[in-house]
């Protein structure tokens, strides 16, 4: 995908997000209209500015943390505020109603394969482990997330998440720079090993 597509796509995520929030009672949290609200920027400014960038690229990171963070009890128990689920077993029961009923049996191997792959998307965007090829793969799993929430659940509950703007954002930065990269670090700590060893070993 290119950029001029991923913003398109981004700014019509954005346009509709605020279409519903300006024409309905709904709402979004404050950690989802920060996000909400880097994106936008992004979005804004062509994701010409690493700093931006790299910002949003954290943010979005930390949201999917978060999420991983929030199934497992570690902002409150279920029911707590600001808790989505508060127990992974309540995570998984939410899983199951954005399911055909057919496949309820299904509804913990898919819930632990969306777990593992939010995890590992959280740890590459936070650090700058493979960046635009863990950008691209959100935007995929969160495109997934908001077919199934609108088929399931509906419009209103997958925008309250920020879902399409989220997926919209993730996708260009699958597209742009940004810096504090881990993997780049590492690749300069190797450098010096390299030049030395074709130093001592000239063709």
């Amino acid at each position: 995908m290119t950029r001029h597509v991923a913003l398109g796509l981004a700014a019509i995520a954005l346009l509709t997000e605020l279409g519903w929030l300006a024409c309905t009672d709904g709402t979004v949290g404050p950690i989802t209209a920060a996000i909400l609200a880097s994106i936008a920027v992004l979005t804004i400014t062509a994701a010409r500015i690493v700093a931006i960038n790299t910002v949003t690229r954290i943010l979005v990171g930390a949201l999917f943390a978060g999420s991983v963070a929030d199934r497992f009890g570690l902002f409150g128990t279920p029911d707590a505020p600001g808790v989505s689920w508060g127990s992974y077993s309540r995570f998984i029961d939410y899983t199951r109603t954005l399911m055909p009923s057919t496949l309820d049996w299904a509804a913990p191997t898919v819930g632990t394969i969306a777990t593992v792959l939010e995890a590992a998307i959280a740890l590459g965007l936070l650090l700058g482990i493979a960046t635009s090829s863990t950008a691209r793969a959100a935007a995929a799993l969160l495109i997934a997330f908001a077919t199934a929430m609108w088929t399931s659940v509906g419009f209103g509950e997958m925008s309250s998440y920020g879902v399409l703007v989220v997926a919209g954002g993730t996708a260009v930065l699958g597209t742009c720079d940004t810096a504090v990269h881990l993997d780049r670090l590492f690749q300069r700590s190797a450098t010096p090993d390299a030049v030395g060893s074709v130093a001592e070993n000239p063709r």
